[in-house]
Order: C-alpha cells, then structure tokens, then sequence
C-alpha cells in the first residue's frame, strides 16, 4: 500500500507513521509531538482543514496543510 498523508485518513482508522515531509522546522515541530517513523496515529475526527488525532496518548488538533506532511502506511 503506497504511503498517504494524514490529511486524507478517514476518521476512526488508526495508520502507521511512515515518514514525515517538509522543512527541517516542520519536521522537528512534528517529531516533538511524537510524529515518529512506526508510531501509530488514530484519527478521531476529520473535518476537511482540520483533523483531530491520538497519538502516544496525548490528543491533537492538527491543520491539514500540516497533516498533509505526515505520510501514514
């Protein structure tokens, strides 16, 4: 199955971390919150410019512009 950004998971799936794209800012900024190659992410909710996501037991609200840099297996 190809890599997808978190952006376009469907609410209620939980995906993999595959990788994560972008500028050295966005990468540290994702990584700091535990966007890790292997980490699972569930999806709560997704709303179009917004999703909502578990990840090592703490929940976020994240932008799509910046779930689009996470890539998810």
């Amino acid at each position: 199955m190809p890599a997808m950004p978190l952006s376009l998971v469907h609410s209620g799936d939980t995906v993999t971390v595959a990788r994560v794209r972008g500028n050295e800012s966005i990468k540290h900024h994702l990584e700091n919150l535990g966007f890790v190659e292997g980490s699972e992410v569930h999806v709560v909710s997704s709303s179009g410019s917004n999703i909502i996501v578990t990840i090592k037991g703490a929940r976020f609200g994240l932008d799509a512009k910046v779930a689009a840099h996470v890539m998810t297996a």
